[in-house]
């Protein structure tokens, strides 16, 4: 499989090929089979891999920093898998992220869980029934799931910068 590369149409394609895991933006034809291929855009009309990229190569950096499109990637990388290409769009939405996130554009969803897990270690705690307990207990699986406040401690210090929000 040949990687011909393209010239990028756009600073921010460049832009995005200089971070890890963007650099495949410059192989991407605009097929569509990552779009074919994509398990949510099988559900969602609103989500289109194809789309996003070409956003990408016309040079839509706000927009598409903005969106929360680049975030609703599985990285299931089906997409990757099909590509005829060797494209891998899961790793050039990483990169967006990585990007939307140093710029301090993370949808407020995206934020929202993750202070939920920070905050007690749950993202679903409603959905831990005694259902699913005496289903653990069967399978010989521990069924006290209480998280590790030392770890998520740790993990807010070094990746977020800061203690437990009360």
């Amino acid at each position: 499989m040949s990687k011909t590369s393209h010239t990028p149409t756009s600073s921010f394609t460049k832009e995005l090929a200089e971070i890890p895991g963007g650099e495949g933006i410059n192989q991407c034809i605009q097929c569509g089979i990552c779009t074919a291929s994509c398990a949510v855009a099988s559900v969602s009309d609103r989500y289109r891999p194809r789309q996003l990229i070409q956003k990408i190569l016309i040079g839509k950096r706000d927009e598409v920093l903005k969106s929360d499109i680049p975030w609703l990637c599985m990285t299931c990388r089906m997409c990757e898998e099909r590509c005829q290409e060797g494209v891998s769009p899961a790793e050039i939405f990483q990169a967006v992220r990585h990007l939307a996130v140093k710029e301090g554009q993370v949808p407020s969803t995206f934020t929202n869980v993750a202070d939920q897990v920070l905050r007690d270690g749950w993202m679903l705690e409603e959905a831990y029934s005694d259902f699913i307990e005496d289903d653990r207990e069967d399978l010989g699986l521990e069924t006290d799931l209480a998280f590790d406040a030392e770890f998520t401690q740790k993990l807010r210090r070094k990746y977020f910068g800061g203690e437990k929000k009360k």
